[in-house]
Formats: C-alpha cells, structure tokens, sequence
C-alpha cells in the first residue's frame, strides 16, 4: 500500500519528491544537464554569457551587449571590504539600478538587461572590485592575476556551477520571486541561502580540512582521527550522485597532481567509499591556483547568480504564490471554557 498524500508532502522539501516544474536543469542517471544539455560539454567552450543567454532563453537577444554598470563610490568600496562576501554583496547590490526592478505584471524580456546587469555588478561586489563590461572569467582573471589557462579553468568553473535544480537557495530565490519582488530581492535570497555551512558555506569547512591535511604526515592519519571522533568529512558524497559529483570530477581532472589532495580523496573513497562533492572541488581550484582566501564561495555566488536569474523568470510566468502549508505537532487547541 502507498503512502498517504500527507506522508508523502511532509518528506517532499527534504530530498524527496520532485514539488515545483522546471524546465532549467535535469539531475539524471549521475549527469547534469541545463535545458537539455550536458553541462560537462558546455562547460568546455561556454562563458557564463553564453550560458545566461540559454538558461534565460534570450533567443537572438543579447542582453549583455548594452550594459554598462555604473561604477561604485570608492570610499563606499572601501568601507565594504572587509564584510563577509554576502554581507559585502547586500549592500553594494542595493545600490544598483538593476536590483530595484520589480518583476510585476513585467515581461520576462524587459528584465534580461536588468539580470545581465546584476551579474556584472555580483562579479565586482563578490571580489570588492569595480564593475567591468567584459566576460566574467575575464575580470576574475585580471583582478585575480592569472594566465590564460587559469582564465579557464574559472571560465569551466562558473559554468558547472550555474545551476543545481531546485536546491536550497533556488528554492528561496523562486518563493521571493513568487512574490512579485524586484530581481535585487531574489538574488539577496539567493546569497543569504547561499551562505549556510549546509549550502555554499560548505566551502569554508573543506578549507579547514585541507588545513589539517596539509599540517599532517598524510591524509589518512587525519581521516582517521576525524573517524573515531565522530566529526564529519565536509565535501564528500552527494544524495544526488550515488556514483560521484560530475561537476567535481570535470574540475579535479583540469588540476595538475597534487599527492595529499590525491590521497584524501583516494583514503576517502577506501574507507568510507564516499566521493568528493563540487566543494573539494572549488577548495582544490582556489588552493592550485593562489586565489585569495573564500574565492572558491566567491566563485558559487557568481555562477550561481545566472541560475538564480532563470529561475526568477520561470517563477515570475507562474504568476502563482508559492505558499506550502505547515504539518502543525504543536500543542492541541484549547476550547472556549464555561
């Protein structure tokens, strides 16, 4: 006998059942997909534009060919730089025309400059720098000091990240966006979901990992230390990817060797059979390539946004209220008495 409808609503936000239609991103079989692609094959020749021009259905349009982001007041620059990223990002963000531009009774096609416009002022406020109208990779690149194949590797990277279906901070960027509210609120959704230790916050615990690692003899000693005190091993196994993050696995093979990232991964998979998750990942990318401290959540933000985007519009044709109803398990109502 099946389940009862109400058994079946209270596990659906955990895991479970599919709760919302998309036509975005495909998680099947151990592959990602964005509209019907293979992500590890747009990842090899795509920017993040190009990809935003898809996952927004722009068709022939281009909306990043007339954005010009107005430039941030230095001594407002200053003042946010030593926020946390999300911090930072809220508040710089707020500043931006784009931001403010209310998705009501408003057509899709009249908030792609506004969208390409975030994106460009997203890249500047997550590494605390000045706009610039030029690819993304490109920009991270210059501030970030790296030569053409670093450019790439980031280029890859933003790529493979630019959706997850209709994880945690999607699905708060698609309830804001249910709403009616501008863009600027669906992306501030999306970064406060987004910086959760359970969500893109995770990076911060892989670091601290591959801290221990590298002050160790080998990875083993720590794994096992961390074993038998019961700890966990952040950024290893995926509820999604019985068989391996694909988006890790595209990034891990772009880096040249490296013996104790190698042997975690490797003692992680003999003694848990666990595998690593996109976080190990981006922590392996930040660490080979000198970028600076918290650019591996960095870089999750900044691709991320052009899934957020799409799925704010998606949201917005629904014209419909996300609103799901509680199970309440609190005390039992009290009578009128006398």
């Amino acid at each position: 006998m099946g389940r009862k409808p109400r058994e079946v609503a209270a596990t659906t936000l955990d895991w479970g059942l599919p709760v919302l239609p998309s036509g975005i991103t495909l998680i099947q079989d151990g592959k990602l997909f964005y509209r019907g692609s293979d992500v590890q094959k747009l990842a090899k020749t795509n920017t993040l534009e190009d990809l935003a021009r898809h996952l927004w259905e722009c068709g022939e349009s281009d909306p990043f060919a007339s954005v010009r982001t107005s430039p941030w007041n230095e001594a407002l620059l200053a003042l946010t730089r030593p926020l946390p990223l999300t911090e930072r990002c809220h508040v710089l963000l707020s500043f931006v025309d784009a931001a403010r531009v209310t998705a009501w009774q408003r057509d899709n096609k009249t908030l792609w400059q506004s969208a390409a416009a975030l994106l460009r002022a997203m890249t500047a406020a997550a590494i605390a720098s000045q706009p610039a109208n030029e690819a993304t990779h490109h920009h991270l690149a210059t501030c970030w000091g790296l030569d053409a194949a670093g450019a790439d590797i980031i280029r890859r990277a933003l790529v493979l990240l630019a959706d997850h279906e209709l994880n945690a901070s999607a699905f708060a960027v698609r309830v804001v966006a249910s709403t009616g509210a501008s863009l600027g609120a669906c992306l501030d959704a999306g970064l406060s979901a987004l910086s959760g230790p359970l969500h893109g916050g995770m990076t911060s615990l892989v670091e601290i990992l591959f801290d221990e690692i590298e002050g160790a003899s080998d990875a083993a000693t720590v794994v096992e230390r961390r074993l038998r005190r019961g700890d966990t091993l952040p950024g290893f196994e995926h509820p999604l990817y019985p068989d391996g993050d694909p988006r890790a696995a595209a990034l891990l093979a772009l880096l040249p060797h490296h013996e104790k990232r190698q042997s975690l991964v490797q003692t992680m998979a003999e003694t848990t059979g666990k595998l690593p998750t996109i976080d190990v990942a981006l922590v392996s990318v930040r660490r080979e390539l000198r970028l600076p401290p918290g650019a591996a959540l960095t870089l999750f933000a900044i691709g991320r946004t052009v899934g957020w985007m799409a799925h704010a519009f998606e949201q917005f044709r629904e014209k419909k209220l996300i609103r799901p109803r509680a199970r309440y398990c609190g005390p039992s109502p009290q009578g009128d008495e006398g």
